[in-house]
């Protein structure tokens, strides 16, 4: 059985059983014997200790007999910092002295701190989580100390260390070797790369191979197979401060290959190794040995005083050079130096560069490494040096291509600019995703609480935190999450995203790449990985509708989190949203064409929606209130006419409209028409109508001799002709030859701006019909058509409808004001133009609920409801006047009256510029500050109503009447006091009660409806309107005051918000208003049953009955997008980004700035002092001068 040599409390030694409480923790011994095979023994303390495989092994080099305090504290937190940084973000072996002194201590209280610190994290997700959920998982702490018994047993013969020493309790496994410290120095580092070599043997299955010999013995053995295997783990040495032994550390680590890194202004030998590797670096070779063989014996003698005395001085200063020259190889740089200094807290930053500038160029080209170089820099979160020491040395591609490594990309956290390398590597998305990676993913996402989280809200009872997701998961219920939260149902096909894993594309592979760009978005968002969301949009193909997409998400999930993360949440929404209007507004200035192209855009990815519609269904009032969204909306409106005349003229704009419509004959002059807008249209109509076979698309006409038109309709039909390699262009020669002769004919035509024919190609110019040619002709409108274009503008419709509304209202005020028995016929008219309405607004939200359209059904039922409720109710009291009461006729009457004023308030006012953000304002103050005010006052009236009552009327009976008089004083004193019921009256007063012998009569007076007044009827009454006309009153005029403020910038958005709605519902509307709507519903069912007799074909049918502002809709919506298309909105992304961190980096400037002028600052206080030491030294070296001198010329003058 082995046993641990540890110190004991007197001093001494001691052996103890390794089963022990102190020496639990595991050893190996190395014997005394300088024929020791120290490979066996790494090997057997890697296969005893049964660790995993590092990726990275830190070795410190330090004293074990002197270690100096640090300059500045700071730097050594730092250096602590950094050692837990990189322990934290990989599998990490941290290999010292082991010893309870100087370095090892160091590091051995850092270590011991964040075991503290992931103890009590753990039992915190335990309590939290539950126990029977795993704590998060993190990796493993190795700190091993490689410690010579000598120091430990007090053996030590130096007089600095006369005490023993202990081990470090952090320390979590320990190799004791045996000997004196001189001889156990070398075997520590020996130990350390031996180590190494049996690790990549034992543990990664590499086959051994002596690794005595230094690597330059090896130049001439084969790279794959030797090198390989000496380098796969990567072993850097880290010399702070250090004695003589430190010296031949260095020189084993260098003989071996193994990169030193010296940091500099720690004190002892590493400042003397920096100072003769700088000074040797900056001399260069040449005639300057002595002399620097010179500086460095003076440099040693300053640091190293005892080194002069035991003659040791010359022999220090041989092995510095030595090391020098090791360090020196033609291919690698196996000696760093940096300076102590802040910065040492991004250790892994420092190392990683070292590391690879000590391999050689031929070992830095195997793929092999160059992966396992990118996964060390992607676990350590490096990009720059991925991308400046890993990728450019990846010729062929193979690490951005690779699966895996994008996979974990994704799955760890602020892996965000690794993503987005692979990314601009063209990884194949579509290539790398299907159901059964997406299911991996979400089951092996870091922090995946937030999911879990939200798929208990959504789905009670059917997931847990200890679960494993099922397949059920992203095949069902990814799209009810989704559709939960965006409205958008069947988002996800993972059929087809398996389809297109295997190369069976649905479609082709750009819209395979789309559809698992997709997929890989809406994972990030359910993952709440806001950065990776952001880096995932500069890659899609349609930025503006997936930002809307991601702005709902994150808006949707707001609703099923935790109260602390709502705002959070609506800010990301708000974040994304304001991405999709800042690349919205980019491409407004560059192209408002091409912008408006894309809100007429129906994305099939998004259920045909178009942007506008998509950010009206999210409720994203910010797009929609962008300049463009208006236009488009005005065009809308408008409906393609305009209304001569300066805007000031005597005759309004919206008169002349009314007037022109009811008139007709002012159309010629006051009306103009778009005829590029409406010939075109005309167009496609009676295109429509001719061409019953589909050959030309009903939506977007285009010339038969057009080139454009021809080389659109093949690229849609057979994919791009330029590329012929596609499987889409594998068709024969002559189909090629016809898409080079319209590719050909195109040129031609760009080039000199006519459709000139191509030189060397024949193309037969079709001849186009008589229809497509009288576009050209540029015929005026005929008159009819003007009038049916004019009442079919949503514009027009506005001013009809309201027109109509009024003169409805008018009839209907003097129906209610009449006397009963003189308004029979207008009450006729009332019901049959209120009944004309109620068929007109369900046709109308009929309509609209089946083409989708922003409607709320709910509330259209309602009124549509009591609204049928009303008529019945009114015809039936009115024909049986007999029922009720004649009053409660002209009560109910009235209401409806009431109703149809205030609806008129809500359907038409919301379009006035100024009167809809008031509206809003309105209503906010009605909804929110008017109800809490309610909730605040009804205690206080509550309260009075009865005690008042009680006070003031002691004697009234019990009845209907004691409930009205309370109600109405306590209530109405909200709007005025009522002083008059403390005033005394003679008539009361001759009714006053001076001997009260009737116990139960409580009351001064006699008459109960006189009010008792007194101090107690004062007190309260002034109490009462105290607190409700001077405060509460007042009170909700300042919330009134405070809300017009607070909304005023939000009112503005909320009305350019809501005109979508209403432009679009006008829009919808049947050209005439009702009562005249009957004519067109009897046009539309006459159709109807033509068509379904087949008198009429369908095609005819929906030109016939369709809106035409809805045609309008439908036909500005693009049906071919071209991969130029795409290519500039992802571009304009990538754009967008650029300036945002161009925008990030100027604001982060001053900071910056700051930063190094505190560091100059800093610096220059620093050499102040130096200065100022020199000062001193300087005083006292012309003061000893100056004696001697003194010395001198006595001794001079006493020998003359």
């Amino acid at each position: 059985m082995e046993s641990e040599v540890t110190p004991n409390a007197a001093g001494g030694s001691s052996s103890r059983d390794r089963s022990s409480t102190w020496t639990s923790k595991p050893f190996v011994v190395v014997p005394n014997d300088d024929a020791v095979n120290l490979p066996e023994i790494a090997a057997a303390a890697v296969k005893q200790f049964a660790l995993s495989s590092p990726d990275i092994i830190l070795t410190f080099v330090s004293g074990t007999r002197a270690f100096g305090t640090w300059k500045n504290e700071d730097h050594r937190a730092a250096l602590q910092k950094g050692i837990i940084k990189i322990i934290n973000a990989c599998e990490t072996w941290i290999l010292d002295a082991g010893l309870d002194y100087g370095l090892s201590r160091m590091i051995g209280n850092a270590v011991r701190d964040e075991q503290r610190y992931r103890k009590s994290r753990k039992e915190y997700e335990m309590f939290a989580k539950g126990h029977q959920q795993q704590p998060h998982s993190r990796h493993s702490v190795v700190l091993m100390g490689i410690t010579a018994t000598a120091l430990l047993e007090g053996k030590s013969d130096q007089p600095l260390q006369q005490d023993p020493l202990g081990t470090d309790p952090s320390h979590t496994h320990f190799i004791f070797v045996n000997g004196p410290v001189e001889a156990v120095a070398a075997r520590q580092a020996n130990l350390a790369v031996e180590l190494v070599h049996q690790t990549m043997h034992v543990l990664q299955k590499i086959p051994n191979s002596p690794s005595n010999a230094p690597s330059s013995a090896a130049a001439g053995e084969n790279v794959s197979e030797k090198l390989a295997q000496h380098e796969q783990i990567p072993l850097v040495a880290m010399l702070v401060q250090g004695d003589e032994t430190a010296l031949d550390m260095v020189e084993i680590y260098l003989k071996h290959g193994v990169p030193v890194l010296v940091v500099k202004g720690t004190g002892l030998m590493a400042d003397v190794l920096a100072f003769a590797f700088e000074e040797c670096k900056e001399l260069g070779p040449g005639p300057h040995l002595e002399k620097f063989r010179l500086d460095m014996t003076k440099h040693i003698g300053r640091i190293f005083p005892a080194s002069v005395a035991d003659g040791s001085l010359e022999n220090l200063c041989e092995k510095l050079l030595k090391c020098i020259g090791l360090a020196k190889q033609p291919d690698k740089e196996l000696m760093s130096v940096i300076a102590s200094s802040e910065y040492l807290s991004d250790l892994d930053s420092i190392v990683l560069p070292v590391i690879f500038a000590a391999r050689s160029p031929s070992l830095n080209a195997l793929p092999q490494q160059i992966s396992k170089d990118f996964l060390l820099t992607m676990k350590l979160n490096r990009p720059n040096l991925a991308r400046a020491n890993v990728l450019r040395r990846d010729y062929d591609g193979v690490v951005l291509a690779n699966n895996e490594l994008f996979e974990k990309a994704l799955l760890w956290l602020g892996r965000e600019s690794f993503v987005e390398e692979f990314m601009e590597g063209d990884i194949a998305v579509h290539k790398f995703l299907n159901h059964s990676s997406l299911l991996r993913l979400f089951r092996l996402a870091d922090n995946r609480d937030f999911f879990v989280a939200l798929l208990e809200d959504i789905f009670p009872g059917r997931f847990s935190q200890n679960e494993s997701f099922e397949e059920s998961l992203v095949t069902v219920d990814l799209n009810l999450i989704i559709q939960q939260l965006t409205t958008l149902p069947k988002f996800l096909s993972m059929h087809e995203l398996s389809s297109n894993y295997f190369g069976l594309y649905a479609h082709d592979a750009f819209v395979a790449e789309r559809k698992a760009m997709n997929a890989l978005m809406v994972w990030a968002v359910l993952m709440n990985r806001f950065s990776l969301a952001e880096t995932l949009l500069k890659f899609c193909e349609d930025p503006i509708p997936m930002a809307l997409f991601v702005s709902a998400m994150f808006r949707g999930l707001s609703g099923h989190c935790d109260a602390s993360l709502t705002t959070k949440l609506h800010e990301q929404s708000r974040n994304f949203s304001m991405k999709a209007i800042d690349i919205l507004d980019m491409s407004y200035r560059e192209s408002s064409e091409r912008t408006f192209d894309l809100l007429n855009q129906k994305f099939a990815d998004f259920n045909n929606k178009t942007p506008i519609k998509m950010a009206y269904e999210s409720e994203n009032k910010f797009f929609l209130a962008h300049e463009s969204c208006q236009i488009w909306l005005t065009r809308l409106w408008e409906g393609g006419i305009k209304v001569y005349g300066p805007t000031d003229s005597l005759i309004p704009s919206e008169a002349k409209l009314i007037i022109s419509a009811l008139l007709l004959f002012p159309i010629n002059f006051w009306i103009q028409y778009d005829s590029k807008e409406f010939l075109k249209h005309q167009q496609a109509d009676n295109a429509a109508d001719i061409n019953e076979n589909g050959s030309l698309h009903n939506d977007v006409p285009l010339e038969q001799d057009d080139p454009v038109g021809l080389l659109l309709r093949n690229i849609s039909r057979h994919g791009d002709p330029m590329d012929l390699s596609s499987p889409k262009n594998n068709e024969t020669s002559e189909a090629t030859l016809q898409k080079l002769e319209d590719l050909s004919l195109l040129e031609s035509r760009l080039v000199s701006g006519k459709p000139t024919e191509p030189l060397s190609l024949n193309v037969p110019r079709k001849r186009a019909p008589p229809v497509i040619r009288y576009h050209r002709r540029r015929k005026a409108l005929p008159f009819w058509r003007k009038v049916y274009y004019l009442w079919s503008a949503p514009r027009t419709k506005f001013w009809m409808f309201q027109l109509f509304y009024w003169v409805y209202l008018a009839i209907f005020s003097i129906a209610v004001i009449l006397p009963s028995c003189n308004k029979t016929h207008l009450d006729a008219v009332i019901f049959i133009w209120t009944a004309f309405g109620v068929i007109e607004l369900g046709l109308r939200t009929a309509y609209q609920a089946r083409h989708d359209f922003p409607v709320s059904i709910r509330r259209r039922v309602i009124e549509i409801v009591v609204t049928i409720v009303f008529v019945l109710a009114a015809v039936i009291l009115r024909r049986y006047s007999g029922l009720v009461r004649p009053l409660y006729t002209r009560a109910l009457f009235a209401t409806g009256l009431l109703y149809m004023y205030y609806r008129m308030i809500s359907v038409f006012f919301p379009m006035n510029p100024d009167l809809g953000p008031t509206l809003y304002r309105i209503k906010r103050m009605i909804l929110v500050d008017f109800v809490s005010f309610v909730r605040l006052a009804f205690p206080f009236i509550l309260a009075n109503l009865f005690v008042l009552q009680a006070v003031m009327y002691p004697d009234v009976p019990f009845g209907v009447e004691t409930w009205r008089q309370g109600f109405h004083r306590a209530f109405f004193t909200l709007f005025t006091a009522f002083i008059q019921e403390i005033d005394y009256t003679p008539r009361c007063e001759a009714t006053r009660i001076f001997n009260h012998s009737d116990t139960c009569w409580t009351g001064d007076y006699a008459d109960h409806t006189c009010p008792t007044l007194g101090v107690i009827s004062y007190v309260l009454n002034i109490q009462y309107w105290i607190i409700m006309r001077l405060i509460l009153m007042v009170l909700l005029s300042a919330l009134f005051a405070a809300t017009m403020i607070k909304v005023k910038e939000d009112a503005e958005y909320i009305f350019k918000y809501q005109r979508y709605s209403t432009v679009l519902d006008f829009a919808s509307r049947s050209a005439l208003p009702p009562p005249l709507s009957v004519v067109g519903y009897l046009f539309d069912w006459i159709v109807a049953c033509c068509a379904r007799t087949k008198r009429i074909d369908p095609g005819h049918r929906k030109q016939l009955t369709q809106p035409r502002s809805i045609k309008l809709i439908d036909r500005r919506s693009a049906v071919i997008r071209s991969n130029e298309s795409y290519s500039y909105w992802m571009g304009l992304t990538k754009e967008y980004y650029r300036k945002k961190a161009e925008e990030e980096r100027e604001r982060k400037v001053p900071a910056e700035q700051l930063k190094k002028i505190n560091a100059l600052s800093a610096e220059q206080s620093t050499l102040r002092g130096e200065l100022a030491v020199l000062g001193e030294k300087l005083k006292q070296l012309e003061g000893t001068c100056t004696t001697l001198l003194d010395f001198e010329k006595a001794r001079f003058s006493a020998a003359e």
